[in-house]
């Protein structure tokens, strides 16, 4: 994969080269224009015009006759690109409650993991698809509900101080109103009585400021004060507010109550004193049959791949879920025994597939069981390894399962990391979890912009070990990786101290800039030399002089190894840029 970019920051014009499905390492110097390569190919990748402008060179900011910008050859065919650099690190925000938010998708719901719930989805859509086609039902779930939270209940029936028992309390006032409270009638039985009741009391507070003025009108109220005041003793605006709720919630049942159940309802609502033992009872069985009902049609509006997955015997759990009107004498109506033959007819056919359905259950369980231990262990295998006293647990059920962090010092969960990390500790963590947001979302193209350069040198090699040295589907190997860096420790460590751990999986490069033009000139093992080799070819050099001979001859008593490990870090930009940038013969 050839890609040209030109006019982009400090870049006139350069060419590198991708080779797919391995780790491509572009070394270069601070200045070269690492990030502006990563940020044009990000940009071309994804067609963002103007995030590409944002890259015009400030030369061409002023006169520009030939209306030259930024322009990126090669990169239309990448697809979507994944971006590790300074600005995804400020972006990572650690949760009070878990290390990352959106965890659960990250690390568990790969592609395999998402086909297994599809599968799953599929043979229960049936039960989803009634109360898709009835949409009435979710409202009947939220008016059944409203029910049960009016009416609570305690050990001896229902409590005096619910809404429900509230607002029948004093009696249906509106329906039997108060003598002398007659020529009221309009205000109260209106739609806006609550709101009429709120004014009249407040406005009824101004009176004494002039003793026989209306506060409304300021009219003569001499004769009728008392009558006023009867509006504010009569009628409170919570307790109407409640028994109007209470009202509208019987009239929204409606159908799915039988005939007499709701006369009976109604007949409640309408008593003028309130209501007596026998009536409690009533509301007290009718509760736990709404209850009860309510359980059920959430859990079947609820039924899916989560709520399956942690049971041993699906059959048993989708039998219970079956709906016996008999048993609900109070809600037997035409409209609710449609809806429940419909939504037992489904469950039946599920239920006929129980076998494959908790088959398929078993394996998605024992999948995610698998891959919940085994990216626990990997992560933590990476703390130990880099020396971090950090390990990580993977808690909850279902969609709410989260990573969650803890110190080796400290047996509970440590809430809020930010606080407690430190900013290696964060990149650390900040990268790991890229590499499994990378396996998640399966970019065509993963960019590592400068990752690790800030790390001594143990914990860089952890990281090239858990980014690029475990199974393909477990890490960033064999996808297209493009690696820039001004550190020449991971060139030397994947090409020759360890080459044999990343063989056939690294493709090395170095990046000359030279008058706003990068030159990309491959690196293989035999570009990079020990200082004993380096030595070796001074001193055997026919035209170096004797001088430079015995300094070197002297060096060759330092051991091949350690004089390897001294010059490694240095020398491979000395070795390029004598052997492939300066002219034959010079120095």
């Amino acid at each position: 994969m050839d890609i040209e970019i030109r006019h982009c920051n400090n870049i006139v014009r350069a060419h590198i080269t991708l080779t797919a499905d391995k780790l491509n390492i572009k070394f270069a110097p601070n200045g070269t224009g690492k990030s502006t390569l990563s940020r044009a190919i990000s940009c071309a990748a994804r067609d963002d015009i103007q995030g590409l402008q944002a890259l015009m060179p400030f030369r061409l900011r002023g006169e520009n006759p030939d209306s030259t910008g930024p322009i990126v050859i090669g990169a239309d065919g990448i697809g979507d690109v994944m971006c590790f650099n300074e600005e995804y690190v400020s972006q990572f925000t650690f949760q009070p409650d878990e290390l990352i938010s959106d965890s659960f998708n990250i690390l568990i719901r790969n592609q395999a993991h998402a086909e297994r719930e599809r599968e799953i989805e599929e043979m229960t859509q049936k039960i989803r698809a009634v109360f898709t086609d009835h949409t009435e039902l979710n409202s009947l779930i939220d008016h059944l509900q409203e029910l049960s939270n009016a009416f609570r209940s305690t050990s001896s029936g229902i409590s005096r101080s619910s809404t429900g028992m509230r607002g029948l309390s004093g009696g249906n006032k509106i329906h039997h109103i108060p003598a002398g409270l007659e020529n009221y009638q309009p205000y109260i039985r209106s739609e806006r009585r609550v709101e009429w009741i709120d004014w009249q009391t407040k406005g009824l507070e101004f009176s004494p400021l002039s003793d026989g003025c209306c506060p409304f009108c300021t009219g003569d109220i001499t004769g009728k004060e008392a009558q006023i005041r009867q509006v504010r003793e009569e009628y409170d605006k919570s307790t109407i507010k409640n028994l109007t709720a209470i009202i509208r919630l019987v009239e929204n049942l409606g159908n799915y109550l039988t005939e007499s159940a709701r006369e009976r309802l109604l007949a409640i609502t309408m008593l003028q004193n309130g209501p007596e033992a026998e009536h409690i009872e009533y509301l007290v069985a009718l509760k736990r049959q709404t209850d009860t009902l309510t359980e059920k049609l959430t859990a079947l509006r609820g039924l899916n791949v989560f709520s399956l997955q942690e049971q041993q015997n699906v059959r048993e759990v989708l039998t219970a879920r079956l709906i016996d009107l008999q048993f609900f004498p109070d809600l037997q109506s035409e409209l609710m025994q449609g809806i429940t033959d419909r939504l037992n007819a489904a469950l039946m056919d599920l239920i006929n597939l129980a076998g494959p359905l908790q088959g398929k259950i078993n394996r998605h369980r024992d999948s995610m069981i698998r891959l919940i231990a085994q990216h626990k262990t990997n992560i933590n295998n990476f703390l130990t390894y880099a020396g971090y006293k950090y390990r990580v647990d993977i808690a909850g059920e279902g969609e709410q399962r989260k990573l969650r962090l803890r110190h080796i010092d400290f047996n509970g969960y440590v809430s809020g990391g930010s606080q407690h990390l430190s900013y290696g500790e964060r990149n650390a963590f900040a990268i790991v979890l890229f590499m499994y947001e990378c396996l998640s979302k399966n970019p065509g193209l993963i960019i590592l912009d400068d990752p690790i350069s800030s790390f001594d040198k143990n914990k860089k090699f952890a990281i090239l070990e858990m980014l690029f040295r475990r199974a393909s589907g477990e890490c960033l190997k064999n996808r297209t990786v493009l690696m820039l860096t001004h550190d020449v420790e991971p060139v030397i460590d994947t090409l020759k101290s360890v080459r044999r751990l990343f063989s056939n999986q690294v493709t090395a490069s170095c990046l000359r800039l030279s008058a706003g033009v990068i030159e990309e000139l491959p690196v293989n093992d035999g570009d990079i030399m020990t200082f004993m080799q380096i030595c070796k070819s001074i001193t055997a050099s026919a035209d170096c002089e004797e001088i430079i001979k015995l300094i070197y001859r002297h060096c060759c008593k330092v051991s091949d190894e350690a004089a390897f490990c001294l010059i490694q870090r240095p020398y491979i930009s000395k070795t390029l840029l004598t052997r492939r940038i300066s002219p034959k013969g010079s120095p």
